[in-house]
């Protein structure tokens, strides 16, 4: 069963549509695979009330609790550092850093903790896996498994409405597929942001993009193979497209936008550089990446690649 909006939302204008599949739902259903792969591939949000990923007792245990997780809490709550699980090398990555208030920092994670830690995300990639190709069985074979983040943090403040760009590791071209879990063990829910679709927000700035040529420090960390390749004009199109809508105060204060309340023990799926969104509250949610190429999707005229080669009037990789 299906349904639109049946959680928590208070909207203005208009924003990316939810679709609700209710648990216990067949996901091999012919009809809700097709009415999923619409509401994905069109920019919208894919929510699950009852993901059915859970914690075991020591997973639990350690969530309820981040000093029995981390070697130092943040000075700030704003959701940062986060924990990134790479799944080609099995591992927590040890020295990933991010700003947080000017200030470059890292979850250290303690030595007690970190098997259970890492096999509570390895164990959330598969069944991440397992839940994206029950429902889009198209895109099997095709994607390609990035991070796995963990956000032990609380965040206190909520952050700008934006679409998801490479992070510094290029896309190249390829869809950003991410399906994200609230794990808190209590009853906090995990609080965001939608706005308006993808292609009116590239109209109002694609104007004032301003490319630069890449860095020859990008280049020498893809010929090292700590990137995936060299970034292309999409790569910096939708990095100068984030920046510009962060940036603007007027646009965040006055664009269409609705705030959605997932529950613990949900889970949702979106193409994130095709959703307008930012994370508002909330602590302790999982979220598995994939890379999906354009065309792998059902219809390639729709990802962000197609729409800004169409916008632009040039090929961009």
């Amino acid at each position: 069963m299906a349904g639109d909006e049946q959680i928590s939302v208070r909207e203005k204008g208009e924003t990316a549509k939810v679709l609700t599949i209710e648990s216990g739902a067949d996901l091999s259903a012919p009809e809700l695979r097709r009415m999923a792969i619409e509401t994905l591939e069109d920019g919208g949000v894919i929510y699950l009330p009852r993901s059915g990923f859970e914690l075991s007792e020591r997973e639990r245990e350690l969530v309820s609790d981040t000093a029995k997780i981390l070697s130092r809490e943040p000075d700030v709550e704003d959701g940062r550092p986060t924990i990134i699980f790479d799944p080609a090398r099995g591992r927590i990555k040890k020295y990933h850093y991010a700003q947080v208030r000017g200030k470059m920092m890292r979850a250290q994670v303690k030595d007690t903790a970190r098997p259970d830690i890492q096999a509570m995300m390895s164990r959330y990639g598969e069944w991440a896996e397992s839940v994206i190709l029950q429902l889009f069985p198209s895109y099997q074979d095709k994607l390609d498994r990035k991070r796995v983040t963990y956000r032990p943090f609380a965040r206190s403040n909520t952050q700008s409405l934006h679409i998801d760009s490479s992070y510094g590791y290029p896309t190249q071209g390829r869809a950003m597929l991410r399906i994200f879990s609230n794990i808190h063990p209590v009853s906090r829910p995990r609080v965001w942001q939608l706005g308006e679709p993808f292609e009116p927000f590239v109209r109002r700035f694609l104007p004032s993009v301003r490319l630069s040529k890449p860095s020859w420090l990008s280049s020498i960390l893809a010929r090292l193979g700590i990137v995936d390749g060299t970034k292309t004009k999409y790569d910096q199109y939708i990095a100068a497209l984030r920046a510009l809508g962060m940036r603007d105060k007027e646009y965040q204060r006055t664009a269409p936008h609705k705030v959605v309340e997932f529950p613990p023990g949900s889970s949702w799926i979106a193409i994130t550089d095709l959703v307008l969104h930012g994370a508002m509250s909330g602590q302790h949610s999982l979220d598995q990446t994939f890379y999906l190429p354009v065309e792998a999707m059902n219809d390639p005229s729709h990802s962000s690649l197609r729409i800004l080669e169409r916008l632009t009037g040039e090929a961009l990789v």
